[in-house]
């Protein structure tokens, strides 16, 4: 009595030797390892959910890469502030205080010189003073709606962290580091180790211009994360503002997921900036993108919209999708989707072996 097993039991015995045998597999074999293709449109947020893996994986930054973010850092927050004031004649905006004028003209002259230059401290408080006026929030908060260009969905945290920031001793944290903008050019390699299993994650340049160097190159991943801003729906892209981005953004998964070299490759899809969506659905209409949608203007319905516009690109109807809801700067959500994806590439390898 309870010697014998039935058939579904033996069944699942079976699974369950051949999941350990898969995870013992992934974790000696280096011909095993996990390789992963990070794509999407550009400014979708791929650079930070491959910062976020490299800090869960706490693979520390070197002084001298903590040395070039701290400078990035600097060079990003005089450059976006130098783009916010130069947008303001064309929005028919003025400064609160006239003597706002005097720090625009002071920024301008340490712009000029600023690739033979440390951020000076007067630097950094012509940038807090031009931070402070009224006006200069409003047209950032107002950024997207003018179409200016350049200036990041972070930018508002460094701002706010100057005093922080221009410090002699200024080393970037883990959140400045997470919330850096940057722009990926040409294809980026990061390899690191979760949980025994050792992982090789591909960054590829986003741009329009960077496309279709690389894609034959990578037939052999064993999944891709493709990458799509939610809260792009009524934003266009920087190299033709004709174009709107979400729509941009599918016509580049449409390609992906179609393309013969991905054929059998599975697609994990990042719906990102979630929380940029949420507060953004509920004032700008979903209807700049989709002027289909006959649904309620509301998070959840909008969202379910979204995802079964994508799914529907696929002319592979065999081909599954592991869609994601994100916010790419949470920490905990991108380590529990990370776990997710080592579960879903184990039984895609079991399914291969004809074992799921």
């Amino acid at each position: 009595m309870g010697l014998c097993q039935s058939e579904e039991e033996k069944v699942g015995t079976l699974k369950s030797r051949a999941i350990d045998k898969e995870i013992k597999q992934l974790q000696t074999s280096e011909e095993r390892t996990v390789k992963l293709l990070l794509l999407g449109a550009g400014e979708c947020g791929k650079s930070t959910v491959l910062k976020q893996m490299r800090l869960l994986t706490s693979k520390q930054y070197t002084d001298e890469e903590l040395l070039t973010q701290a400078k990035l850092v600097y060079t990003n927050i005089v450059i976006e502030m130098d783009h916010l004031v130069k947008a303001m004649p064309a929005a028919g905006l003025n400064f609160s205080d006239p003597m706002r004028e005097h720090d625009v003209h002071m920024l301008t002259l340490y712009i000029k010189d600023m690739q033979h230059k440390n951020f000076q401290q007067d630097a950094a408080d012509h940038v807090e003073k031009l931070w402070k006026d009224p006006v200069v929030k409003r047209l950032y908060a107002e950024r997207k709606e003018l179409n200016i260009r350049d200036i990041g969905d972070n930018t508002e945290y460094f701002f706010e962290n100057l005093p922080r920031i221009s410090k002699e001793d200024y080393h970037p944290n883990a959140t400045d580091t997470l919330l850096l903008r940057t722009k990926t050019t040409g294809i980026v390699e990061v390899g690191f180790e979760i949980k025994k299993v050792k992982f090789r994650v591909f960054d590829v340049g986003g741009q329009r211009s960077e496309r279709k160097k690389w894609i034959h190159c990578f037939e052999d991943v064993n999944a891709i994360i493709f990458i799509a801003a939610l809260s792009e729906y009524n934003e266009v892209l920087f190299e033709d503002e004709t174009t709107n981005r979400m729509i941009e953004s599918m016509r580049l998964f449409e390609s992906i997921c179609n393309s013969r070299w991905f054929h059998n490759t599975n697609i994990i899809l990042f719906l990102n900036k979630k929380d940029l969506f949420e507060e953004k659905i509920k004032k700008e209409n979903i209807h700049k993108a989709f002027p289909e949608y006959r649904g309620e203007q509301n998070y959840a319905e909008t969202v379910a919209f979204i995802k079964t516009k994508f799914e529907a690109l696929s002319n592979n109807p065999k081909k599954t999708f592991y869609v994601h809801e994100t916010c790419a700067t949470d920490t905990n959500q991108v380590q529990k989707i990370l776990d997710s994806v080592i579960s879903m590439i184990i039984q895609s390898n079991l399914h291969k072996s004809g074992l799921y």
